[in-house]
């Protein structure tokens, strides 16, 4: 179990983006023999004391035990999620991964938790200087920057790292850090992991997909009352999908 500053680390996992280019739900997406979702809750299994899902409003994913935090201003983008979801953990760490990153470096995510003592925020950065926001720990001392942001029109969370205490995690290029934003992406992963043995059949494991079926649902909680008024919608500009 994950401990951060002694204490236990919630997680939440970032399932509400408009897939504007997947066309399709990525955490529904066949992977290949269960939803993208349950690959991802599989591989942390037992590593945190509370885990959460962020969705768009009114679009919460059926067949999920886990508690699932709503977006309050829809069309935000991830910032959205992690405003709501870090607000909503039960936990004052609250580590956050994106959906559609299909394989978890555990080892390296244990190592980003680590980094996150005594500090606001551990993300990690490319040898590029750019940074992962969207495979990072936040702590709820940062919701204050996060609703100045939001109500500033601004959806983007690299302001963040400035205006917090920010420990950065470097990190070269590793094949797992990758997002399916397309559906090449997706085809390129399923190739990738039958190459590695990792779907043994293929097509999909009705077992797991009847949990998914029109019906089923999932319990939710509401985002929360929000802090200021909503403002127009920019799309960031590293951030988006």
């Amino acid at each position: 179990m994950f401990r951060c500053d002694g204490k236990p680390v919630s997680l939440v996992i970032l399932a509400g983006g408009e897939s504007r280019r997947m066309k399709k739900s990525k955490a529904l997406l066949p992977a290949p023999d269960r939803p993208l979702i349950e690959r991802i809750l599989t591989q942390v299994e037992g590593r945190f004391d509370e885990i959460l899902i962020s969705v768009s409003k009114g679009r919460t994913l059926p067949g999920l035990p886990q508690i699932q935090v709503e977006d309050e201003f829809p069309g935000r983008g991830p910032i959205e999620g992690v405003r709501c979801g870090v607000r909503a953990a039960r936990h004052n760490a609250v580590a956050v991964i994106a959906c559609d990153i299909p394989d978890i470096d555990i080892r390296f995510l244990a190592r980003l938790i680590r980094a996150a003592q005594e500090r606001d925020i551990a993300v990690p950065v490319t040898a590029a200087g750019d940074f992962e926001p969207l495979f990072a720990v936040y702590k709820k001392c940062v919701l204050p920057a996060v609703e100045r942001l939001v109500a500033s029109g601004d959806n983007s969370l690299i302001p963040l790292f400035s205006q917090c205490r920010t420990r950065t995690v470097p990190i070269k290029n590793p094949p797992w850090l990758k997002n399916l934003n397309t559906p090449e992406d997706y085809a390129r992963f399923l190739r990738a992991l039958k190459a590695r043995g990792g779907a043994a059949k293929s097509g999909s494991n009705p077992q797991w997909f009847a949990k998914f079926r029109p019906g089923c649902k999932g319990r939710k909680t509401a985002g929360g009352p929000p802090a200021r008024r909503p403002v127009p919608r920019r799309r960031p500009a590293r951030e988006a999908d």
